[in-house]
């Protein structure tokens, strides 16, 4: 696959995941000359399988490396902003949220309200993924608008400042000084909730770290979709599963993460969160991946050492699901399963103000 994988592949999958209502599709396996990354398994559900199927056509294409420069990210970013851009109208009514374009503490913020808002004190704050070099606030609504609506609580999405001129150091900073806003506008740590897929859920776990750290009270809690916790690139899974992964390939990944954040930063707990010191306090914490993705072992490793230092981890893995897929799998019974995960755990951790 070409550059800014995740967000291509996620479009195209997304585009098929609107169509399972309308039709059904066998479940289907390449022939072993196929690319591993086009099986579908049999043990998915045939609405998810409809939409792996109608992915299969463009993983059959070779992958390449891409762009490796920021000017090149740059360049496949606008064009992919613009083509996502004649889409938000539609996610807007689908999903009948209420968005407006602010600044916190200098950071640029899209809010998104639920359908027939009523305020009960709490907020999400939301990083979007994209590789670190793409996305944006508006771009992602599909998983805002998602969210909002499914929990009926009002979202804040982060549109931070993308690799090359936004590393980490900057990035975490901006997401430090939103949550930093919130405080300051009277809402309670104990009412703050952070969530966020793929290079967005590297970014909150990192920056859970750098809010303790400054001294800042914690978040209620954090939900990571599909979380990258070690930009090193170790990890049995990232050797075991690079074939099959069909969103993520690493040769097209990893100049986007060094251009994030340098190899000689990579150890970093704010840039590989799994390499952090759990045992200072963390907050209790949702990760919920597929068994199709290379950052399988990212997860469990993430997950592994959050419990290990007597910390409040759940992860969730579901069966042939492929990375970040609850906003485009929303239609199918894993990712309504997903959904419900991440809403249950919002309704656990977060305190709702009495009224």
């Amino acid at each position: 696959m070409r550059a800014l994988t995740l967000a291509a592949a996620g479009v195209m999958i997304a585009v098929a995941g609107m169509a399972v209502g309308r039709a059904m599709a066998p479940k289907q396996a390449p022939p072993s000359a196929e690319p591993l990354r086009t099986y579908v398994p049999t043990t998915v559900s045939p609405e998810a399988a409809v939409i792996l199927n109608a992915a299969r056509p463009g993983l059959l294409k070779p992958r390449l490396k891409g762009p490796t420069s920021g000017a090149g990210f740059a360049a496949l970013n606008w064009a992919f902003e613009h083509m996502v851009a004649s889409r938000e109208a539609g996610i807007i009514k689908r999903f009948g949220i209420t968005i407006a374009d602010k600044t916190m503490s200098g950071v640029h913020v899209v809010e998104v309200l639920p359908p027939a808002y009523r305020s009960d004190g709490t907020v999400l704050i939301y990083v979007h993924g994209g590789g670190f070099i793409g996305g944006s606030a508006h771009s992602s609504l599909i998983s805002s608008g998602m969210m909002a609506r499914a929990t009926g609580r009002r979202v804040i999405s982060v549109d931070y400042t993308l690799a090359p001129k936004g590393q980490w150091r900057l990035v975490t900073d901006q997401l430090t000084a939103v949550y930093k806003a919130v405080l300051a506008s009277g809402i309670p740590p104990s009412r703050i909730g952070l969530y966020g897929e793929s290079a967005g859920g590297n970014i909150i776990a990192g920056t859970a770290f750098k809010i303790r750290d400054r001294g800042l009270p914690p978040p209620a809690g954090l939900v990571l979709i599909s979380p990258a916790s070690d930009l090193t690139g170790a990890g049995d899974t990232r050797v075991t599963l690079k074939e099959a992964d069909p969103i993520l390939y690493a040769p097209a990944v990893q100049p986007a993460i060094d251009l994030y954040a340098p190899p000689a930063d990579q150890k970093n707990p704010y840039v590989s969160p799994v390499y952090g010191d759990f045992a200072k306090g963390y907050p209790p914490t949702l990760i919920i991946g597929g068994t199709k993705e290379i950052l399988l072992s990212d997860m469990v490793r993430l997950h592994r050492a959050i419990r290990a230092a007597g910390g409040d981890s759940r992860l969730e893995l579901y069966e042939g699901m492929p990375h970040a897929f609850p906003p485009t799998m929303a239609n199918t019974p894993e990712g309504r399963s997903a959904i419900a995960e991440q809403v249950a755990f919002w309704n656990q951790h977060l305190a709702a103000a009495k009224s």
